[in-house]
């Protein structure tokens, strides 16, 4: 049979950085991994290809038998009209992915099978049972994936020169319980990893198809520490082989930095960056959310040692807990800024379906209609603390704040001056750095505003006074801040227009659970 697989355009946020796509020569930031993943658990003697909207157009007139579509929450409304699109050209769809996986009856009124939760048995089932007319409309694996045992995902399918970074996952699961995340409600919290030559093999195809950056999308790397240890060491090993040639980056919890030796494993292998959801400086808000492992010590202190080790701290931090009052938005700015995070994807808490804490504001009737295209700029709660209108004017002045120039700059120098030495503390550049070189100079200097002009020159300078090592990072964070700037504007005027249109004068009542 012929497949064809399909994962929707990304609607803009943080993570998008469409304001620089041009920028990095690139067309989307992060390659998708479920299309890769789904092409190689697909048996042999299927013709299967794949299509990610955001560097490809959909065919909508392929030939194949079998149309499959994946998606995140924020996908939604794409989903359902790309279903929509095939089924009216007559084509048998089917769906999966995080989202299905969560709202299933959302999504069988618009495909013919739907796929929850993990699909490494499902899948190949479903398509024998389809071949012999005997297949069902939902498909549930009733055992979590034994990662050991996972293919190695058809990275050749996808149209990896359009991606700035390509992401491979080591395990699924992750071993706490935060209230409002869903990873433990889809993987579970017992941690699944694959053999360490298994992600090696990975990698090393990787480096052959001339990827230069890599992203371990593990919803925790170091939920369990011993192995993402082990698999440290084989990237170690394998940077002295290739003269360190691929960066990475992954995201971890922040009891990473209670682990010396973890941390210098991480250095010694290259990581760049890590991403830690870390909240919220406030320890009532931490407890009340079942994020204890942010409350083993000073969070402030945990971030300057991880930096202390070269490698950049990118922080998820959250506003609108039941703990946070009209106080919050200083407390996150005055941490911010004293632990010098240049990266901080500050958002109003959401209510995801099926975690705890949707549960419970169902149960005090505290959800609004879940706008998933909103997601990233707008809130589904009704908040405890303080008013819906001084939440989202605290929301809307803090990341203006945050990423006004001059606070940028203060916390990035911070940054860049005192942090530790990388594994390549002298200067290198990639095939593709040189590359985009031109560009950077293009958006950020030469044609542009005069503050962005003054903002950018300033932060080089001064690196390259006082530590010029550290000039490719440096470019790396101006660049950066050209997104969250550009986009945090955007975000700031819908905000504005949220304010005055539904919270004056009257917010709207929650919806009948």
């Amino acid at each position: 049979m012929k497949i064809y697989l399909v994962s929707p355009r990304n609607p803009e946020s943080f993570w998008t950085f469409d304001r620089i796509l041009d920028t990095v020569d690139a067309r989307c930031m992060f390659s998708n991994l479920a299309l890769p993943t789904v092409a190689a658990m697909t048996p042999p003697g299927h013709d299967v290809s794949l299509c990610d909207e955001n560097v490809d157009e959909i065919d909508f007139d392929t030939d194949a038998d079998i149309v499959g579509v994946t998606g995140y929450i924020i996908h939604q409304k794409r989903m359902k009209e790309i279903m929509a699109e095939f089924r009216r050209r007559g084509k048998f769809v089917v769906v999966g992915g995080p989202y299905a996986s969560l709202c299933p009856d959302d999504l069988a009124q618009h495909a013919d099978v739907v796929f929850m939760d993990e699909a490494e048995d499902t899948w190949p089932r479903f398509l024998a049972e389809y071949a012999a007319g005997s297949h069902k409309p939902r498909y549930h694996q009733d055992d979590k994936t034994d990662m050991s045992t996972s293919p190695l995902p058809r990275f050749d399918l996808l149209n990896l020169s359009a991606y700035r970074t390509v992401c491979v996952q080591f395990a699924r699961g992750c071993p706490f319980t935060c209230e409002f995340c869903d990873i433990i409600t889809i993987f579970g919290r017992r941690p699944r990893a694959k053999g360490i030559p298994q992600l090696m093999a990975e990698i090393r195809e990787l480096r052959r198809l001339g990827v230069e950056r890599v992203f371990l999308v593990d919803d925790n790397f170091i939920g369990d520490k011993r192995r993402a240890k082990a698999l440290l060491r084989a990237i170690v090993e394998f940077g002295h082989e290739t003269d360190f040639a691929m960066d990475f980056n992954t995201e971890v919890s922040l009891d990473v930095a209670q682990d010396d030796e973890l941390l210098q494993l991480l250095r010694d292998a290259n990581f760049q960056s890590i991403f830690v959801g870390i909240e919220t400086p406030r320890e009532a808000s931490l407890l009340e959310t079942k994020k204890r492992q942010n409350v083993r010590g000073s969070i402030l202190d945990a971030v300057l040692k991880v930096q202390r080790f070269g490698i950049r701290v990118d922080a998820g931090m959250i506003v609108g807990f039941d703990n946070d009052d009209a106080a919050i938005f200083e407390e996150q700015f005055d941490f911010i800024q004293a632990a010098r995070i240049p990266v901080s994807m500050t958002g109003m808490l959401n209510a995801v379906p099926k975690t705890p804490l949707h549960d419970r504001l169902a149960k005090d009737n505290r959800l609004l209609s879940f706008n998933t295209g909103d997601q990233f700029i707008m809130t589904n709660i009704i908040p405890k603390s303080m008013t819906s209108q001084q939440l989202y004017e605290g929301y809307r002045d803090l990341i203006g704040r945050l990423y006004d120039f001059d606070n940028m700059r203060v916390r990035v120098m911070d940054y860049l001056l005192t942090r530790g030495a990388q594994v390549k503390e002298k200067l290198y550049l990639n095939k593709g750095d040189v590359k985009i070189a031109w560009r950077v100079l293009r958006d950020c200097i030469l044609f542009t505003s005069s503050s962005r002009r003054r903002f950018t020159l300033s932060v080089l300078a001064e690196t390259l006074a006082f530590r010029p090592s550290a000039i490719k990072e440096a470019i790396t964070v101006t660049v950066l801040h050209k997104h969250f700037y550009e986009y945090m504007q955007d975000v700031r005027r819908q905000l504005e227009e949220h304010v005055a249109r539904e919270l004056a004068p009257d917010y709207p009542e929650p919806l009948p659970t």
